[in-house]
């Protein structure tokens, strides 16, 4: 291991453990094993440090999430390898849901780079859902009076399953086929709908 990722494996769990702000670069040099100077020949600042964490992460989701979904035909095929992927992905990715769900909003959730990139990543994720949508729809297997707001309620539903196992004082079951056949039955065409 480099000593860059030596520096943000240790970001990593730190600001997971101990959230962005009260996590130190001296702590983060120290906990990687290497010189306070080497962590700036690296990274100009601790926002640069998450910075490339979640550009390093966020890219690799976004392959592997979209690659989930582009392995289905149908459309309710697409949303329901969405949701799957998520539960899969934060159960062996938790220390970096955990930065993403500790500081996020927070201190770098106005205008910063760091802020931008989240954002980005984010309305890629809300375009692979609303893709899915629109396949379904033209393939017949989703049924949906708005796409926009049905993207953003799958959306809601994917994160709040994720931030409630991550974050929740209780212990949460584990929701994905339950959250993969409420879909399947909201989405039907032809069933009884509750307009969104």
């Amino acid at each position: 291991m480099s000593r860059k990722e030596a520096i943000m494996a240790s970001a990593t769990r730190l600001f997971a453990e101990k959230g962005f702000v009260r996590t130190s670069t001296i702590e983060i040099a120290e906990t990687a094993g290497v010189a306070h100077g080497t962590l700036f020949y690296h990274f100009k600042n601790k926002q640069g440090i998450i910075y490339e964490i979640f550009q390093t992460n966020g890219q690799k989701y976004l392959e592997e999430l979209y690659a989930a979904a582009a392995g289905q035909l149908s459309g309710i095929d697409k949303i329901n390898a969405i949701i799957a992927f998520q539960d899969t992905y934060s159960k062996h990715n938790k220390q970096k849901l955990l930065i993403f769900f500790r500081d996020f909003p927070g201190p770098l959730n106005t205008g910063s780079p760091v802020a931008e990139l989240i954002k980005s990543i984010h309305e890629q994720v809300l375009a692979l859902i609303r893709h899915s949508l629109q396949t379904g729809i033209d393939d017949g297997t989703v049924e949906t009076d708005d796409i926009e707001k049905t993207t953003c309620l799958i959306n809601s539903m994917i994160f709040g399953i994720t931030h409630m196992d991550l974050m929740g004082p209780v212990p949460v079951p584990t929701l994905t086929e339950t959250a993969k056949a409420f879909c399947r039955r909201a989405l039907t065409p032809g069933k009884a709908k509750v307009s969104v």
